[in-house]
């Protein structure tokens, strides 16, 4: 077996079976493994961080009663955000593999009673956002779940989150709308990345101006 990060032969190495009860060996090897850094337990009750008990962005965001709970995986570190760069904007998909274990264990630990009819909504890329890329990542992320997926949302606006600094961000207008109406099921938005929280709460705020009253979010980051 290989790391699908750096490649490298993986020699029986310990993995996160020792954290989260994996049945198998995730696909990444112990280097790469230690540069990871997992979320054990949230500070945070709203966004699910574990380094601050308060939040001031969460603070302004809870006023809005959109969203019931963010929860993530890892912490935004530099070896992820060079990781999520590689699966985003160089096309490399099979990465999503490497996580697809903890991805999953981590939902069942932040969602352990869920409805049966409860759905995920992949944040959805722009027309051309997605043409460039051949493949939507909160897509791919959701795929990993056992849950059907509903595209209730569409994006109007494509410019790159990764270009806005964090005033840009939480000043932004709404990029989303609502694509397909459906049955007022609970959904858990899917995403890559939690930082300032304003992506997913414009898509929240679509779902619930059209009626949807029970929304959570699960990221790969925070």
């Amino acid at each position: 077996m290989y790391c699908n990060v750096c490649n490298e032969r993986i020699e029986n190495e310990a993995s996160w079976t020792t954290l989260f009860d994996f049945k198998a060996q995730a696909p990444i090897c112990q280097a790469c493994l230690n540069q990871l850094v997992p979320i054990e337990a949230p500070k945070c009750d709203y966004c699910g961080r574990d380094d601050v008990t308060h939040c001031f962005d969460c603070e302004r965001w809870k006023e809005k009663k959109l969203l019931s709970k963010n929860r993530s995986v890892f912490q935004y570190n530099e070896f992820l955000k060079e990781l999520v760069s590689q699966f985003k904007y160089r096309g490399d998909y099979q990465l999503v593999s490497s996580f697809e274990q903890v991805f999953v264990t981590a939902f069942k630990q932040a969602f352990p009673s869920l409805p049966e009819e409860t759905r995920l909504v992949p944040i959805p890329l722009s027309d051309k956002r997605l043409a460039s890329r051949a493949f939507n990542q909160a897509e791919a992320l959701a795929n990993l779940l056992p849950y059907d997926q509903l595209p209730l949302l569409k994006r109007v606006e494509g410019e790159k989150q990764a270009k806005k600094n964090r005033r840009a961000r939480l000043s932004m207008k709404n990029p989303f709308a609502l694509n397909v109406d459906y049955d007022k099921v609970p959904v858990i938005l899917i995403d890559d990345i939690y930082t300032t929280g304003a992506t997913i709460h414009h898509a929240a705020g679509v779902l619930k101006a059209n009626g949807y009253q029970k929304i959570a979010s699960f990221t790969l980051a925070r």
